[in-house]
């Protein structure tokens, strides 16, 4: 449920929103037009395809420009609000909001148009280039609102900052949005010409082809999280504890990485590294991975390997390549003693050094053969104990800073408790740093 001052900025966007349908209703020109323009809305609409993790281009956005030319400031409105009826796969609440926020950036783009002096009904010859800049300066105006009335929404709802959500929603999305919207010049020129509504059925032909050229980037999208749920649940088949143990780290790493101001591919990158890992511990036996009690130096020397060999397995995988240096040092300590290098401090990839931190808290936030999860209070004071030996201090303190701000929610609770200390087989972690794998000959083992 939104916030209640959500709610309240939300309602005053729909009754804006209204005020301008009712205006476009009673100002629009050409209601003929108006007609053919909606069924463009209603079957570009259907052609809306994700473009990113924070990017679903819609290709409504060329009708709306080429209604500035055709029909002047108050012909998207009018457009833009008939789709309330039409959406259905968001509740009410958020459906009411994206068509609000579509009405008044519509109306804010064709304003600027207008007053720039843009014509409307009939371009003339001596209409261009001078068009290009009029159209231009309304669909930055546009895309300004956009991401204003976004940012504010985010905001109320979840007290994210306004400047990371600017680069992730305006940045990101800009260079795309302004591409696809010329299209919708060309639609009026069209249009304005001799074609009239036959107009939108010639641009049909490149709006079917990039709604394909979207579909092959959503189909590679989705090859490239099922070969990354392939190798996670390979991991799984090896080693008990690990289940669910990946999504965990990649959360916590994404969390860290929101706090330190990455966003977009860098952001994306950081939580592969940390559903992947562990990967390498497919080339560790599996006797060593689920042995209970004391492992030999060999042993653990074996598993020590696991990251050397998890970068031998995403090696050949080209859109892993950002997280090689995280999987492959994630065991690094900040005071050098950790492996497989030995890297010290600002040595070790900061990659490596959040998952070192996510890691280590996942672990000492779920349920092992020899101890119950600890509370989340607890293994945050843990990473305070350990900042400047085992992890990096500063991105300790932001660790601590985001999951007291946005909260952790654990591993769930397992069927079986713990064995009591007197009769269980200890199967000790190599990610737990208050319990470390047990060395024979060796009070205990590097984490």
């Amino acid at each position: 449920m939104p916030r209640r001052s959500t709610r309240v900025y939300v309602l005053g966007l729909c009754v804006v929103a209204g005020v301008i349908s009712v205006l476009s209703v009673a100002n629009v020109s050409r209601p003929t037009d108006i007609v053919w323009f909606a069924l463009l809305v209603l079957l570009t609409e259907q052609l809306k395809s994700r473009l990113g993790r924070n990017v679903i281009v819609s290709l409504t956005s060329v009708v709306a420009v080429a209604t500035y030319p055709v029909l002047g400031m108050w012909g998207a409105p009018a457009l833009i609000g008939a789709l309330f009826a039409t959406r259905h796969d968001n509740p009410v609440f958020k459906r009411a909001y994206n068509v609000a926020q579509n009405v008044v950036c519509t109306f804010i783009g064709g304003f600027t148009y207008i007053t720039l002096g843009g014509e409307v009904g009939d371009l003339a010859r001596d209409s261009f280039p001078q068009i290009l800049v009029q159209i231009t300066a309304a669909i930055v105006a546009y895309h300004v609102a956009n991401a204003t009335l976004l940012i504010g929404v985010l905001w109320l709802d979840g007290g994210r900052a306004p400047v990371r959500a600017l680069r992730a929603n305006f940045f990101e999305v800009f260079l795309s949005f302004l591409g696809y919207s010329y299209l919708g010049l060309l639609l009026a020129v069209l249009w304005l010409g001799q074609l009239g509504p036959f107009a939108g059925l010639l641009l049909l032909v490149p709006l079917l082809v990039a709604r394909w050229a979207f579909a092959q980037y959503a189909a590679e999208q989705k090859s490239h999280q099922s070969t990354l749920q392939a190798l996670a649940q390979a991991i799984e088949t090896k080693d008990l504890y690990t289940r669910g143990h990946g999504e965990r780290v990649a959360r916590a790493a994404r969390l860290l990485g929101t706090q330190m101001g990455w966003d977009g591919d860098r952001l994306d990158a950081v939580a592969e590294a940390g559903l992947l890992h562990d990967v390498g511990k497919i080339g560790v036996p599996t006797r060593i991975l689920q042995k209970d009690g004391r492992l030999t130096e060999e042993e653990f020397e074996a598993i020590k390997q696991h990251p050397l060999h998890g970068v031998e397995v995403v090696g050949d995988i080209a859109f892993l390549e950002d997280a090689r240096a995280g999987i492959m040092h994630h065991h690094e300590r900040y005071d050098g003693t950790g492996y497989p290098s030995g890297l010290r401090a600002g040595d070790i990839p900061v990659f490596a050094r959040v998952l070192s931190i996510s890691d280590a808290f996942d672990c000492m936030t779920s349920v092992r053969s020899y101890r119950a999860a600890r509370p989340v209070p607890e293994a945050l004071d843990e990473l305070r104990r350990c900042r400047g030996s085992h992890f990096d201090p500063e991105l300790v303190d932001k660790f601590v800073t985001a999951v007291e701000r946005e909260g952790w929610q654990p591993a769930p609770a397992q069927p079986v408790q713990p064995t009591p200390a007197a009769r269980q087989k200890v199967l000790f972690d190599h990610d737990d740093p208050v319990h470390p794998p047990q060395v024979e000959g060796s009070a205990e083992a590097n984490s």
